[in-house]
């Protein structure tokens, strides 16, 4: 299990005396920790509340959060900080399944829309569905549906 990977990782990066890696993986640590508790408060019946899609989950918002703090610390011009979380973000991404590049992922979204035989944006969430059935955990989906909602808006007005 997943959790279990990040307490190993946790374990190895004390040893080796790495604060940072240590700080990360204990914030991860209380954040899975955290949504366990709010699990169990809405479901007390299911024991295996944790599951890795739900770690998954966790560290793409993690990582989500870090892009846009890149962002913030880029525009006040803190390149420090910026590489701290370029940092923190390459660190969580271990524990992610590799992801799509994004000509993969445009490649990928071309094929979907040949198959669903989809022709304008009205069509985008079956696409979109499609891709998450298929690609779910390897994907972003913020910038998936960038991609198919101009794949589908070219297609619509081909003038």
């Amino acid at each position: 299990m997943l959790v279990e990977k990040i307490k190993d990782d946790l374990t190895k990066f004390l040893k080796a005396g790495d604060k940072t890696k240590v700080s990360l993986t204990r914030f991860l640590l209380a954040a899975v920790k955290d949504k366990e508790i709010s699990l169990r408060n809405n479901n007390s019946e299911d024991e295996s509340l944790i599951t890795d899609s739900v770690v998954m989950d966790i560290i793409k918002k993690m990582i989500k959060q870090r892009n846009l703090a890149m962002e913030s610390f880029k525009n006040a011009n803190r390149p420090d900080l910026v590489e701290k979380e370029k940092l923190e973000n390459d660190l969580l991404s271990v524990y992610l399944p590799k992801q799509l590049t994004d000509e993969e992922l445009s490649n990928v979204i071309v094929k979907i829309i040949n198959e669903t035989k989809s022709e304008s944006i009205r069509d985008m969430s079956k696409v979109m569905q499609v891709l998450k059935e298929n690609y779910g955990d390897k994907c972003d989906f913020q910038k998936a549906s960038k991609i198919v909602k101009n794949s589908l808006s070219s297609n619509e007005n081909p003038k």
